[in-house]
């Protein structure tokens, strides 16, 4: 077969982007990158890859996995430029599709001033595998398994990178492809690309994963995420417990933690310089408090129980780690939630109670809500049901009582206002629960 080095290159990059949708023009945007990095032979040298937030809607999640929890705490693609177009400057452009790979990538790098010119050269091994009848069709999944390429992880950007260099390689080294036109041209054009811009200076950039982004949903459901209160005070005043108090209230007001809601609270805690103990310290505090107002009138119903241990799981408290038992009308009562440890040590004073259980959004005759992204009714739905109540449903503006959403990490414009406007923002199931009319 051909000599992969006849044609001596700076080498490749193979490219896969997951996107928001199709279109940079009609505002979509990349969501995934992936990128494999091979000499001129076909080695593989290095790999890149980062979730990006793209400030958006995630699209569609059905197809390549991704929420938007997962990219809440991932780099921006701004942030990222310098390193990709530093990858990319050089070595040859590889895509399966490669036309909508290296227009993205021209787009985003474009939007950033990290790319000057109208087109990136590119090769592409969708092309390649149609040339030489390669797989049942000329999609990655087809071509690979004709090859015998596993990939496990399919429209996962590395994954797909992965296989796309494997691809790749089988064309260096069992056909006569590098011989053709269009490679040679790909090098041809790439050796005389100059219009990349980077700073040589930059460094590495912050990288989320999919694993890192499963690891903080882990940490958000499981509690551990206080371990990231990092501050130097560990017995806060009366004063900074019912502002956290209040603060809890609020973000568990439809019962659920996102991780734009555990953000607010880390950002508490590293304003007031909370130490991990002194969370800890005041979300037991809290807990007990909620237990309290729950048999306050001498009854512990199975919504109030299952409130308790939610919000206790959240807050990395346990019900049982209070009490030695499960909060169960048949275990509990009234005077066993007063004596909790309300003059524990562990205990801060705290001159505020928890109003979870009083906390409702009050909806009126004429007031308006706004709907995004819903996955469990259409809008067609919400607005049936809001305007039973004489409720209308409308765009976000700073008069709107409530945004309800399919994802309450939602980057859309509206989640995005809603928080800078201080407007609650609840999941579709928890309106049940949340929303009282008047």
């Amino acid at each position: 077969m051909s000599n992969p080095d006849l044609y001596a290159t700076g080498g490749y990059a193979v490219v896969d982007f997951e996107t928001t949708g199709l279109s940079f023009n009609r505002g979509d945007r990349v969501l995934e990158v992936g990128v494999v990095k091979l000499d001129a032979a076909g080695n593989i040298v290095d790999t890149f890859e980062t979730l990006v937030n793209p400030m958006r809607h995630v699209g569609a999640t059905h197809i390549h996995g991704i929420t938007a929890s997962d990219v809440m705490a991932a780099p921006l693609f701004g942030d990222i430029a310098d390193h990709l177009a530093a990858i990319l400057e050089g070595t040859v452009f590889v895509a399966h599709n490669a036309s909508f790979d290296a227009r993205f990538a021209r787009d985003e790098l474009a939007a950033t001033g990290n790319f000057l010119g109208a087109k990136i050269p590119y090769l592409d091994t969708m092309a390649l595998a149609r040339h030489y009848g390669v797989g049942k069709s000329a999609k990655l999944s087809d071509v690979s398994q004709a090859l015998g390429i596993r990939n496990s992880h399919a429209h996962s950007a590395l994954a797909d990178a992965i296989a796309t260099a494997q691809v790749l390689e089988y064309f260096l080294h069992q056909t006569p492809a590098v011989q053709e036109r269009s490679w040679r041209a790909a090098i041809d054009a790439t050796r005389n690309c100059t219009h990349y811009r980077y700073c040589t200076l930059a460094d590495d950039p912050k990288r989320i994963t999919r694993a890192d982004a499963a690891r903080a949903r882990d940490a958000l459901r499981n509690g551990t995420w206080v371990r990231q209160a990092v501050g130097g005070r560990d017995i806060p005043d009366d004063f900074v417990v019912a502002q956290y108090f209040h603060l809890l209230d609020d973000v568990f007001l439809d019962r659920e933690l996102s991780l734009s809601e555990q953000q607010r609270l880390l950002s508490f805690a590293a304003h007031n310089d909370l130490s991990n103990a002194a969370l800890t310290k005041i979300h037991e505090s809290y807990l007990r408090f909620l237990i309290d107002a729950a048999w306050a009138d001498g009854v512990l119903t199975p919504e109030e129980q299952s409130t308790i241990e939610i919000v206790g799981k959240y807050l990395g408290t346990p019900v049982g780690t209070l009490t030695g038992r499960a909060v169960s009308p048949s275990t509990s009562n009234r005077a066993s939630a007063t004596a909790l440890g309300q003059d524990s040590e562990a205990t801060p004073s705290a001159p505020a109670h928890a109003h979870l259980f009083e906390s409702k959004i009050v909806l009126n005759p004429g007031d308006r809500v706004t709907v995004t992204g819903p996955v469990l009714h259409g809008h067609e739905e919400w607005e049936r049901f809001f305007a039973g109540h004489g409720v209308g449903v409308a765009g976000l503006a700073k008069c709107t009582k409530v945004l309800i959403a399919g994802d309450t990490n939602s980057m859309s414009s509206k989640a995005r206002k809603a928080r800078a406007y201080g407007i609650p923002v609840i999941s579709e199931p928890a309106v049940a629960d949340s929303v009282t009319f008047a």
